[in-house]
């Protein structure tokens, strides 16, 4: 089209001053790559605690950028921004990276809204991930990722506190990652001082399973708080998938055993956008149960 326009005009220093401009925006976007991506939702929600309600569910803006350094090297930044429906409403950052990789590996310093270790499918205000993994705020990484040694295998030194903006550089707060994957198997080994989890997962092709658990988990000097989760993802049809999820974490002093389980089933009217219905029970650590559904649609 730009082609077009420029052999339409008759002022020969303007199609001179055009060409020169789009020959600059070919050669940029040969050098890096952006992208923008997004989602938007409502949906109809009703809770044991809460009225039924139409609100707002996903709202996200995501922003990508990578560039390639030369010399076997590149860097990535990536940018999540979560908002909620209406003009008067705070957007939020819920997840920001910058990557560097190269012959080294990757180094990646990330913030993101929970820590994902998490099998959750479904999509509720109060979820499985509120038991394995954690509903966190700024749960801030950095990640040393060694090259690959073996197909398939990768390796990964983390450094993380939680909820914190920075990292302390200290012993006991790195974290050793690994992660095999073979065709449809997959499996990882998570651990760190006083902790550790084994999951995995395999595709079966009419479903896929998947489990995490922790191995070793201190609490306190006298009591664990070991949390198991698993799920199970049905391709029901090239439209249709069906999932669900259930999650454990066991008592120690203070505390009820808190558990939950949810269902899902989401239908794709297109490859953008899809229709959707949760439903899913929690059992708090005070023993307090809730159960809530919502069908939404998404583009």
């Amino acid at each position: 089209h730009l082609v077009a326009l420029i052999s339409t005009l008759e002022n020969s220093q303007m199609k001179k001053t055009l060409i020169a401009m789009a020959a600059v925006a070919v050669t940029g976007g040969a050098m890096a790559q952006a992208t923008i991506s997004g989602s938007l939702g409502f949906g109809v929600q009703d809770s044991s605690t809460t009225a039924k309600n139409i609100g707002w569910t996903d709202t996200y803006i995501n922003f990508s950028a990578s560039e390639d350094l030369g010399g076997g090297m590149s860097i990535t930044a990536k940018q999540s921004l979560q908002g909620v429906g209406g003009d008067t409403a705070d957007v939020t950052s819920n997840g920001t990276s910058l990557s560097l990789a190269g012959g080294f590996g990757a180094i990646t310093f990330a913030s993101v809204g929970a820590a994902a270790d998490n099998l959750s499918v479904a999509s509720l205000p109060s979820s499985t991930n509120t038991v394995f993994g954690g509903s966190t705020n700024a749960y801030t990484y950095l990640d040393y990722k060694m090259p690959t040694l073996v197909d398939g295998l990768t390796i990964v030194v983390r450094a993380n506190q939680g909820n914190a903006d920075a990292v302390a550089l200290t012993d006991e707060d790195l974290q050793y990652r690994v992660d095999y994957t073979s065709g449809p198997f997959s499996a990882n080994f998570r651990t760190t001082t006083g902790a550790a989890e084994a999951g995995g997962s395999f595709d079966l092709g009419v479903a896929k399973i998947s489990f995490q658990a922790d191995t070793t988990r201190a609490e306190t000097s006298i009591t664990t708080m070991k949390r198991t989760a698993y799920s199970l993802v049905v391709p029901v049809s090239s439209a249709l998938t069906a999932s669900m999820s259930h999650s454990t974490r066991a008592a120690y002093t203070g505390s009820y055993e808190t558990s939950g389980t949810e269902f899902n089933a989401t239908y794709a009217l297109s490859k953008r956008t899809s229709l959707s219905i949760n439903y899913g029970t929690m059992t708090d650590s005070s023993d307090v149960d809730t159960s809530a559904h919502r069908i939404k649609l998404v583009h």
